[in-house]
C-alpha cells in the first residue's frame, strides 16, 4: 500500500501533466477509460479519487471525437 505522500505525489503529477496538455484552455474534453466524455475541472477530480483508490492513472494528448483533447488511462497498481 503506497504512504499517502505517494498518493498524494501521484495525482499531483497527473494533474501537473494535465495541465502541460492543455495550457490555459478551458475548453477541452477529457476522456475516461470507461468512454465517457467530460470537462477539464471533472477530469481532475477523477484524476484524484482514482488514485485515492489505489490506481494508477496516465493522461496524455489525443482525439476525443474530432476534437483534440485528453484521453485518461488508468490502471491496477501492483501490491
Amino acid at each position: 500500500m503506497p504512504s499517502n505522500a505517494d498518493i498524494e505525489m501521484r495525482w499531483v503529477e497527473a494533474w501537473n501533466d494535465l495541465a502541460d496538455i492543455i495550457g490555459d484552455r478551458r475548453d477541452v474534453p477529457c476522456q475516461l477509460p470507461d468512454w465517457s466524455v467530460i470537462d477539464v475541472e471533472e477530469c481532475q477530480g477523477r484524476l484524484q479519487r482514482s488514485v485515492y483508490e489505489v490506481y494508477l492513472v496516465q493522461v496524455r494528448d489525443g482525439w476525443v471525437g474530432h476534437k483534440k483533447g485528453v484521453v485518461v488511462f488508468r490502471s491496477v497498481a501492483s501490491a
